[in-house]
């Protein structure tokens, strides 16, 4: 179809893709962002060979990796400490500090010559195209991308949403300062992402850059002690002893302003389109991130559609044709980490010998990384020349 107008609502990994994506083919685009700044909340995500060949068809894959770290080994544990199982990262090598990413996905959406309008928050959205612009009236476009949170209202104006399942755990993530030891471990062991399970709570950590440790402490949604913020040591060092040190840590070293505890969703919805609406993100497809693939699954839908709109011969047929090649995938992805996350709810044996069972099923370890390996729409000449 001939490209034309198009308003996207919500700046995070979703929808500054597609402003990159549509604006690269043709597409006058503008970005509509709620917040004084194009930013995300400060802690790290893991960028897996999926994400990867989109910041490689985006052309910032190097600047991508250079504000990183690489992640050599896994190591999966138990309360005490000790090690469950360990092996070499493969589902995600790098962990990236999530800001890092936005700030560049936005100048390379800018360079594109997509518009991104700060302080403007988009208040309704309408099938024909119309969008509600807070204090500023009315505009519209040819095509209208929905990339905001998975309690979107306005989602929820388009009545398309099939479930909105709330999960029994949810977690607070944070960054604390790297010691120096730690920095001259990864030079004698490799850099090691920690993941430690007990008494319904879950601990992961790991490097994000040469500077910062991302931290992950979930908990369930009636354990109000393990939901307060800042964490009480003393509280978490008692399904964790072999953590203790650490713990003290991330009490005293997190910005505890910016942290809170969030609940877990998966959203589905009965389609991702409606009228001249597009939606994706958070909006359409919520996952928990036990399989680190949320921005994944966002920033690939993303560009999906872009390709979509490229191929075929209008707007109905192009929205059709991009949710039946992205939405399985998704689904599968929103399935097999809700399967790895009820980890939390076993019993020690049980969350040992399901922890073990990646390594000695090696179908289960295809279906946590089946996303990872997946290549995106619009990359295969990328995947080609691996």
């Amino acid at each position: 179809m001939r490209p034309g107008r198009a308003e996207i609502a919500g700046g995070g990994f979703g929808g500054l893709v597609a402003a990159a994506a549509l604006a690269e083919r043709g597409w006058s685009v503008r970005l509509h962002e709620r917040r004084g700044a194009i930013d995300a909340e400060g802690y790290g995500i893991a960028v897996q060979p999926n994400m990867m060949l989109i910041f490689r068809a985006l052309g910032i894959a190097g600047e991508v990796i250079a504000g990183g770290a690489r992640i050599d080994r896994r190591d999966s544990l138990d309360g005490a400490g000790n090690v469950v199982l360990t092996r070499k990262t493969e589902r995600s090598p790098y962990r990236i500090d999530r800001r890092h990413i936005v700030r560049l996905l936005a100048r390379r959406a800018a360079e594109a010559g997509a518009e991104i309008r700060l302080n403007s928050p988009v208040t309704g959205i309408s099938p024909d195209g119309t969008v509600a612009l807070g204090d500023d009236g009315r505009t519209g476009g040819d095509l209208i991308v929905l990339a905001d949170g998975a309690g979107s209202s306005l989602r929820a104006s388009l009545g398309l949403l099939r479930h909105q399942i709330w999960q029994r755990d949810g977690a607070v993530r944070v960054t604390i300062p790297r010691t120096e030891e730690e920095i001259a471990e990864d030079a004698v062991s490799g850099t090691v992402m920690i993941e430690a399970w007990a008494d319904n709570r879950r601990v992961l950590y790991c490097p994000v850059n040469d500077a910062e440790n991302y931290v992950l402490l979930g908990s369930l949604t009636d354990d109000e002690a393990g939901k307060a913020t800042p964490i009480d040591p003393d509280v978490w060092s008692r399904s964790f002893p072999g953590l203790r040190d650490f713990l003290v840590r991330v009490a005293a070293d997190a910005d505890w302003d910016e942290a809170r505890w969030a609940q877990f969703q998966t959203v589905r919805l009965e389609r991702w389109w409606k009228g001249r609406v597009a939606v994706l993100g958070d909006a359409a497809h919520a996952m928990p991130p036990y399989l680190a693939q949320g921005a994944g699954h966002a920033m690939m839908n993303a560009l999906g559609l872009a390709v979509a709109l490229d191929e075929e011969p209008d707007l109905s047929s192009a929205f059709r044709a991009w949710e039946r090649r992205e939405r399985p995938v998704t689904e599968h992805t929103q399935r097999w980490t809700r399967i790895y996350g009820n980890t939390i709810f076993l019993p020690r044996l049980l969350k040992r010998m399901s922890i073990a069972a990646e390594r000695r099923i090696p179908w289960i370890g295809r279906q946590y990384l089946h996303a990872a390996h997946v290549v995106p729409t619009g990359c295969a000449h990328l995947a080609a020349g691996d």
